[in-house]
């Protein structure tokens, strides 16, 4: 038995004991029945376990396919929770030329000039 298949053997046996499958494909093939006078023929049963091996190989690939997509879908999964957690930052005021912390003092310049202004009105007149 070559490498690739002594390897893929093993992994389909780990699958299949964690999901509480005592058969694999390996044990199947490698069974040996002993034979009687009127026994059944040996072919036949060899035919017939032949097809086992082979749905269990279906059932390998098909059930190693769902887990693989289903783990792909818990990390996206994570992912879109993680992504939905954090805040999306606030984007900075686009302002040709003129830098961001330029424009906070240039802010509280007006805010003062407006504060200095009120005081300059005359309070009788109800302005403000």
């Amino acid at each position: 038995m070559d490498e690739h298949m002594k390897r893929r053997l093993d992994k389909q046996r780990k699958l299949f004991s964690q999901l509480g499958i005592t058969l694999d494909a390996l044990t199947i093939h490698e069974k040996e029945f002993n034979t009687k006078l009127r026994g059944y023929d040996a072919e036949e049963v060899d035919t017939f376990l032949d097809s086992v091996i082979k749905d269990y190989e279906r059932f390998y690939a098909t059930i190693a396919d769902l887990m693989d997509k289903w783990q792909e879908q818990q990390i996206e999964l994570r992912e879109l929770k993680d992504k939905a957690k954090a805040p999306e930052p606030i984007p900075a005021p686009i302002v040709r030329g003129i830098d961001p912390l330029d424009l906070e003092d240039i802010i509280l310049k007006l805010e003062s000039n407006v504060r200095q202004l009120k005081d300059r009105l005359p309070r009788s007149e109800g302005y403000l």
